[in-house]
């Protein structure tokens, strides 16, 4: 059976905030848990978190964690947990832990970091879609919808707190029960009204979209379409053990004092199931409070005082023996070192049939992220390069507007085969239309626009870019959003390799 001093349970912010310190504490530590199965990874742009002003993507969060723990030796383990308990063996408390692959661990303490975890509604497309127009968080992914038209699904005070929230990003909003009617408390019920949030009684059936969430399909077949959804059908609760190991629980959260102590000795919390604020930055902090407390249980002082990881006792009698200017010497040498060049992305950006009007919002962007686009990509190819372009070895190319004729068909394939990835930009891109209207006229609109078809050498109909060529990745709306694309780039930007966010 493996020793640790402490196991965590759980790979979110609040488990991997815990484990950097414990790992800096020099404490054996273990986590075991799913990044996939965290809230936070399916975050697609997190604006509310201290030192990402432009906003962070969840995974790529999570990863810059995962990677800080691992520097301090924290290791890892992908499974989960499905029996603990608390025992005694020579006068010495520890716990034994199993998992569902059948490891049988030992600690002398535990953090349960698990989060609340997700219960899927079962509607049709909803795995497929999420992070794709269908989320969980709206103060996480709520800005990526300002003005536009949300659904919430749900019946109860989550689904109206979710409403209410969101109101911070658009009046139109619809709650759709997914139930046989509505359960909010009188509280609830008066800001629903106060607010004029509308609801509609009825179950859900399918999500609908490709790409992306376009809208929903009522039980009686009915269609809406909606910009967005908000998943509100409450959670599934990941404590069995927690409750197996005899910890109070309350309200489907675990009970902690202010040190994150559950009500067993040796058991901690942090995060999400352990109190209500289901914000990441809290969730950081709970995990910082139980780490420190966790060290200071295991090692019976009073006092934390921070680790400096892998200090070695030659390194610390030289830093003792040096004088301040020299300390300050050596750290001034070593912040002026030129550090290597980084590897930045090629970039082009491409118009076939449309308005533009995505362009001119890329052009805005250009003008407000100027620095941080310029430290991460260069722009090779654009219009206004002209004799400048350069569309070779693209990492990224981001192309609007739909293809009307075999000219453009051959230079979309050319594009492509010249890119790592290719993203389809707004409406025209992603559905042909409304670039491809004609491609919907009857029989005598058809003959009437022949000649000027035929004159340019249009063809037959008007197609969207994934009829042409691969698409990898989609940013919708007519024109797109700034929120939107600078979701979609900083997810380009992490599969890519580049650790940076715009």
């Amino acid at each position: 059976m493996e020793e640790c001093d402490v196991i965590i349970v759980g790979c979110g912010p609040a488990g991997l905030s815990a484990a950097i310190f414990c790992g800096r504490a020099e404490l054996k530590t273990l986590i075991i848990g799913m990044v996939e199965k965290s809230q936070a990874q399916l975050a697609m742009h997190i604006e509310n978190y201290f030192g990402f002003p432009e906003g962070v993507d969840g995974s790529m969060l999570l990863n810059k964690g995962i990677r800080q723990a691992q520097k301090f030796d924290v290791k890892f383990l992908k499974d989960e947990v499905v029996a603990a308990t608390a025992c005694e063996e020579s006068g010495k408390k520890f716990f034994s832990i199993k998992t569902s692959k059948g490891e049988n661990l030992k600690s002398r303490a535990m953090i349960i970091a698990t989060g609340v975890p997700i219960r899927l509604s079962g509607i049709k497309n909803e795995q497929e879609l999420t992070g794709k127009g269908v989320h969980y968080c709206v103060s996480c992914d709520g800005p990526l919808y300002k003005n536009k038209k949300l659904a919430i699904i749900g019946s109860g005070n989550h689904a109206a707190e979710d409403a209410v929230e969101a109101l911070s990003y658009t009046k139109d909003i619809t709650i759709i029960s997914n139930a046989t009617k509505f359960d909010f408390s009188e509280n609830y019920g008066r800001e629903i009204k106060k607010w004029r949030i509308e609801t509609l009684v009825s179950n859900v059936k399918e999500f609908t979209g490709g790409k992306w969430f376009e809208g929903v399909v009522l039980e009686d077949g009915t269609k809406l379409k909606f910009d967005g959804v908000f998943m509100a059908c409450g959670t599934a609760g990941a404590l069995d053990f927690a409750t197996d190991l005899g910890l109070e629980i309350r309200d489907n959260v675990l009970v902690v004092d202010e040190n994150n102590m559950t009500s067993m000795e040796g058991a901690f919390a942090a995060g999400n199931c352990a109190g209500r604020c289901r914000q990441i930055a809290k969730n950081v902090g709970d995990g910082c409070n139980a780490a420190v407390n966790v060290i200071k249980y295991l090692r019976s002082r009073e006092l934390y005082f921070d680790y400096v990881h892998g200090t070695s006792a030659q390194q610390t009698a030289q830093a003792s023996s040096s004088t301040p200017v020299q300390a300050a010497v050596t750290t001034a040498r070593r912040i002026a070192e030129p550090a290597a060049p980084k590897r930045k992305l090629r970039i082009g950006w491409f118009s076939f049939s449309c308005c533009e009007d995505s362009t001119i919002v890329f052009t805005e962007i250009l003008n407000d992220y100027y620095d941080k686009i310029k430290s991460v990509a260069d722009i090779t190819y654009a219009r206004a390069l002209r004799k400048q372009n350069d569309m070779t070895n693209l990492d990224i190319a981001f192309v609007e507007g739909a293809i009307s004729n075999e000219k453009a068909a051959e230079e979309l394939r050319k594009i492509r085969e010249n890119s790592k990835v290719l993203i389809a930009i707004g409406a025209c891109a992603i559905t042909g239309m409304p670039s491809g209207q004609r491609n919907t006229f009857d029989e005598r609109r058809s003959r009437e626009i022949e000649p000027i078809v035929s004159t340019f050498s249009y063809s037959k109909e008007v197609k969207p870019l994934h009829e042409i060529v691969k698409v990898d990745d989609i940013v919708p709306g007519c024109p797109m959003t700034e929120t939107g694309f600078l979701a979609v780039m900083n997810r380009q930007i992490k599969g890519l390799g580049i650790d940076a966010q715009l």
